[in-house]
């Protein structure tokens, strides 16, 4: 018989759901708890664990750009780890939480007001204290370089940072080095959640200025977290150190290696031989290390909040008639890509936003699978014969060369290329991608947050994607403003189908899992989205 897999974040999960029947398309886990007890793998622990020191050692690609999460968000957690948020999400209760702030804000009556308290003497790893000044200039500076803009111009002022019409943001006022407010041009239901997300880091305010534009490259990268940035080559290892001074106590882990290792089977095999004790590894190598008796008890599924969706450029005068990207949707079988290319670990998407996250539409069924409608749209397109080229990261090889399949079966062709991860990055910025495979993920749980960062407006234009729909915007705007729930969804659900069943502005294909190992004696590992170090602890 086969035993239930190890999930994280399990309470989503009912408790009768085996990996058998999850195989069969059941709804997977979605929020964190540490994977505790694991058993021991082949090869000599990869730590160097004594009674004076812990070094945990962990495997993660290269994504080949800058740590600094407000121009960037394709890393592997470095910012987390390094930096901290005003408040933060409890991973296993998704409620809001303070973290740099002695408590939750208070909001004045009319919803439009935060007031907040620093804690006391907050250090940064260069020594300096954190003040209210630093927090002012992080936000500023999160609109100026244009990260989750559509979301924070809710502070008043923030769209004239955005636009560089002015400076600073008008609605920010220090009253003293560890208090100030934070006022909003409308309502704003999901400002605190927003707070959580790592573009909302704060940075010191003198280090970040002094680097200029080597932010968050080398070791210019300075933040209030647990760890700090002892050393960066920029291309085969990054070592962090425990912060003694952090604001929560230090760290029981003393150091982390990130060993950039590209290649899925290299890390596995990494794993195996006992030189990293931490990594993701890819589903399509998931058969292989389940039937593996020196793995399989070490594998954990995490199931973010993640879509994985094939992103089409809709300045692409191929993929600008409708008819043409539903039939693209049409021809993907969505069921059988999950249940075979990914061995199970992905549920087919009903939409854009995972069951996990607020505002998604618990009765909507797996999007449509008809190869025959797709041919008949493609003719009514006038677009017989239609080729495309698929520019993907070694990732996502797998799923797009099944996508391929799918597509010439309604005689589309489709060249797929593989390339690095740092041209892939700037590809897409600079909107050159015609058609691509992102997984995207949200640290806030909300749905309309997943949808809006990455196919607002305002976003999608940074994205290859170009998405521009005054419906969308208008959806989102309206759960935006709404303080009732049930208002919120509505309208949440009105735009996850306008981008997918009306506009087919993207075409949603599985909410992932994310497998990885984890050696024996580590406990406490948190992740949202990324690894979280900062609680975890080693035992012998």
């Amino acid at each position: 018989m086969t035993s239930p897999r190890q999930t994280v974040l399990s309470h989503i999960l009912p408790e009768s759901v085996t990996r058998r029947s999850f195989l069969r398309g059941a709804l997977g886990a979605a929020v964190a708890a540490s994977a505790a007890g694991l058993a021991a793998c082949g090869g000599s622990n990869a730590s160097t664990s004594t009674s004076d020191s812990v070094v945990l050692k962990v495997g993660t690609t290269n994504s080949k750009t800058s740590f600094d999460t407000q121009t960037t968000s394709s890393t592997w957690g470095a910012s987390e780890n390094i930096c901290d948020t005003l408040v933060t999400l409890n991973t296993k209760t998704l409620e809001v939480e303070p973290l740099l702030v002695t408590q939750l804000p208070t909001v004045s009556d009319d919803g439009l007001t935060y007031s907040f308290e620093l804690k006391d003497g907050i250090k940064f790893h260069d020594g300096s204290t954190m003040t209210s000044e630093d927090v002012e200039y992080s936000l500023t500076r999160l609109l100026a370089k244009k990260a989750e803009a559509d979301s924070f111009v809710y502070i008043e002022g923030g769209q004239e940072v955005l636009d560089g019409t002015a400076a600073t943001l008008s609605g920010f006022t220090v009253v003293d080095d560890t208090h100030f407010t934070i006022k909003l041009r409308q309502v704003y239901s999901s400002f605190l959640n927003m707070l959580c997300q790592f573009y909302a880091s704060i940075y010191p305010k003198a280090a970040c200025e002094a680097a200029g534009d080597a932010w968050g490259t080398g070791t210019n990268f300075i933040g209030s977290g647990p760890f700090y940035l002892e050393s960066n080559d920029e291309s085969s290892e990054v070592v962090l150190k425990a912060f003694g001074d952090y604001h929560q106590g230090k760290p029981a882990i003393d150091e982390v290696d990130v060993l950039y290792i590209d290649d899925a089977n290299t890390r596995m095999m990494n794993y195996k031989n006992g030189d990293i004790d931490l990594c993701f590894f890819s589903t399509s190598l998931l058969q292989q290390y389940e039937s593996d008796d020196d793995v399989k008890d070490q594998i954990v599924f995490y199931t973010p909040a993640a879509t994985q969706f094939v992103n089409l450029n809709l300045n692409e005068p191929k993929l600008q008639d409708a008819r043409v990207r539903q039939a693209l949707s049409l021809a993907i079988n969505r069921q059988e890509l999950a249940d075979t290319v990914l061995s199970g670990a992905a549920i087919p998407c009903t939409g854009f936003i995972p069951p996990s996250e607020t505002g998604s539409d618990e009765g909507a069924d797996i999007l449509e699978y008809d190869p025959e409608k797709a041919r008949e749209l493609l003719a009514e397109a006038g677009a017989d014969g239609l080729s495309l080229t698929a520019q993907v990261r070694s990732q996502d090889q797998s799923v797009m060369v099944a996508i391929q399949n799918y597509w010439s079966q309604i005689g589309v062709n489709v060249d797929v290329q593989t390339i690095d991860a740092g041209l892939w990055a700037d590809s897409r910025k600079n909107g050159t991608l015609q058609v691509t495979l992102v997984t995207w993920s949200t640290l806030s749980f909300v749905g309309v947050e997943h949808m809006a960062s990455y196919f607002y407006s305002t976003n999608a234009s940074q994205r290859s994607s170009f998405y521009n729909s005054s419906a969308f915007d208008g959806y989102v705007d309206a759960a935006r403003a709404s303080l009732d729930d049930a208002t919120a969804k509505e309208n949440t659900i009105k735009a996850d189908n306008q981008l997918v069943r009306t506009d087919f502005g993207t075409i949603p294909v599985v909410w992932p899992q994310n497998p990885y190992v984890l050696r024996k004696g580590y406990d406490g590992l948190d992740i949202l989205v990324d690894f979280h170090f900062k609680g975890m602890t080693y035992s012998a």
